[in-house]
């Protein structure tokens, strides 16, 4: 009697269970909405921008971060003739030099960076064309700096990079060419100055020519431009 009593009543739950759930609302069937996603990369040529570091202690630590002054043109000031120990050097020339540093964006595409300038002149005087001189120059500590973080400069790439040659600044010289197929973004500094010869009288650059003492007097001046271009 027990056991046809627990049959019953498992019976009448089985019962009542199937009756609640035919009573529940049939499931919402599943849907989508597709969302269209528009954004456009712009068709971009290489880019540069620049920093000009005034540097009026010779730079002997290689450094041009260090001990210099970040302006806006390149103003070489009142030349002299005096060496540090006061001895005469024979010529004119700027104690200042200046460091332009260039930070290129490359987008991927090779390209080269050029320094023209027509030259520096006062009127109807010029100064010699080989007394105003450019060294490229390459560091691997020089950074890229965003807000969160920076990206050093790291080694020199091969596959056809090179930095152009010291020389005269006036005329057009390359300072830099990336790589041939797929180019980095690279920091490239470029010094200028008007040199005096250096010890031993070795010139400072190739095809140097010193402002001589009896050059015409005068505010003298000019302009470098700073191109970057597909190769």
């Amino acid at each position: 009697m027990k056991n046809a009593m627990s049959l019953k009543s498992y019976l009448a739950l089985m019962a009542f269970l199937a009756l609640g759930m035919a009573a529940l609302p049939p499931a919402i069937a599943a849907s989508q909405k597709i969302i269209d996603v528009v954004a456009e990369i712009p068709a971009n040529s290489p880019q540069i921008s620049v920093t000009i570091l005034k540097i009026t202690d010779g730079d002997p630590d290689q450094n041009p971060w260090t001990n210099s002054q970040e302006v806006d043109s390149m103003d070489f000031g009142q030349f002299t003739f005096l060496l540090a120990d006061n001895s005469n050097a024979g010529i004119f020339f700027s104690n200042a030099g200046h460091c332009v540093v260039i930070f290129s964006e490359s987008f991927g595409k090779p390209y080269d960076i050029m320094s023209s300038c027509q030259g520096i002149t006062s009127g109807a005087n010029s100064l010699s064309a080989g007394s105003f001189g450019l060294t490229p120059v390459y560091s691997e500590t020089d950074k890229y700096v965003f807000p969160g973080g920076e990206k050093l400069n790291g080694p020199f790439p091969g596959n056809g990079a090179n930095l152009g040659a010291p020389g005269p600044a006036v005329g057009d010289r390359l300072i830099y060419t990336s790589e041939n197929a797929v180019a980095t973004s690279k920091i490239i500094q470029a010094y200028y100055g008007f040199p005096p010869y250096k010890a031993g009288g070795i010139d400072p650059f190739p095809g140097y020519v010193p402002i001589q003492l009896t050059q015409a007097p005068g505010q003298y001046s000019g302009t470098v431009t700073l191109t970057i271009s597909l190769k």
